[in-house]
């Protein structure tokens, strides 16, 4: 019986092992979702790096394949790298495919001006306007070489088109290679400090209320349930940490702004805009007006902040 094994860790995801082509495994690990790296050299499940093992997953992949007559072992590890390391790796990565894609798109452009090379290499051959002469001993040639020349040219187009995708897709990856914006770190922030809040309140217990009429108690965890909760929650105050740590960066270097100091009547601005004028401030937002114009503006996308009357603040 052959045994496999499949590992979860956040640097590397969940694999599996000791498969092989024409083993039997496949329909079991497709079944359930995993996929091939050619790459790896082995099966995975898609977006599990840096992430807990999708336990559901893997009892599922298990049976699955025990019922195909392999025997299986599992070993998870799901402790978290710190957030740093994990930008990092992303970064690394997306480089890496970036400078594949761009690669890949040099030899599919060679592909297509050497196609359309071989085209005019025969085209050149045959007169300036000479059409096939029908039932002349030079109509078999002709019409081959007219099939030769579409075919090359027909080759030429796709490879060219195939280029030109993959050099967008080389430009996407390359995207991610680059610092993220003031107003996307924000956003993060904003998003872990409510999930942080939601593991706490589960761990924690809290109280349902109504008006001002308590509707239920609801307890705390217990066990490895409230370990869970305790973990995750740590894991999360990492990642707060770290991109509070870049939310501060943005700001020194200018790319942002504190808004904690502004009030209302101050003159705010969002890259490059008019200078509208704070009538109210919301925990998440400014109300201001421009004219006879008003809207909203998250504080995260202030790139402007100055007094009442113009100057700058310094509070």
């Amino acid at each position: 019986m052959t045994t496999l094994t499949i590992t979860h860790t956040h640097a590397e995801g969940t694999l599996i092992d000791g498969t092989s082509r024409g083993d039997g495994s496949s329909p079991a690990l497709k079944a359930n979702r995993w996929r091939w790296s050619r790459n790896l050299g082995a099966w995975y499940i898609a977006g599990s790096r840096d992430h807990n093992a999708r336990d559901w997953q893997i009892r599922s992949t298990v049976e699955a394949l025990q019922d195909a007559g392999f025997k299986v072992e599992v070993e998870v590890d799901n402790t978290p790298r710190p957030t740093a390391d994990v930008q990092e790796d992303k970064k690394a990565r997306a480089a890496a495919r970036a400078d594949a894609l761009d690669a890949k798109s040099e030899r599919q452009e060679a592909v297509s001006e050497a196609r359309h090379a071989a085209a005019r290499q025969i085209s050149d051959g045959i007169p300036f306007g000479q059409p096939i002469l029908v039932g002349h001993h030079s109509e078999r040639r002709a019409r081959r070489d007219a099939e030769r020349i579409h075919s090359h040219m027909r080759a030429a187009v796709d490879a060219g088109a195939a280029a030109q995708e993959t050099s967008r897709r080389a430009a996407a990856a390359r995207v991610n290679t680059r610092p993220e914006s003031p107003a996307t770190i924000a956003n993060r922030l904003d998003k872990l400090r409510a999930e942080l809040r939601r593991i706490e309140r589960l761990r924690d217990g809290y109280t349902v209320v109504q008006g001002r009429t308590v509707i239920a108690e609801v307890t705390g965890s217990h066990g490895d349930q409230h370990a869970r909760y305790e973990a995750e929650a740590a894991h999360l105050r990492e990642q707060i940490a770290y991109w509070e740590q870049i939310r501060e960066q943005q700001t020194a270097d200018g790319l942002t702004v504190d808004t904690s100091a502004a009030r209302v009547g101050d003159l705010i601005q969002v890259r490059g805009s008019d200078w509208w004028r704070i009538k109210r401030v919301n925990p998440k937002t400014f109300t201001a007006t421009w004219g006879h114009s008003e809207v909203r503006i998250p504080h995260h996308n202030v790139t402007a902040l100055r007094a009442a009357d113009g100057t700058q603040i310094d509070r």
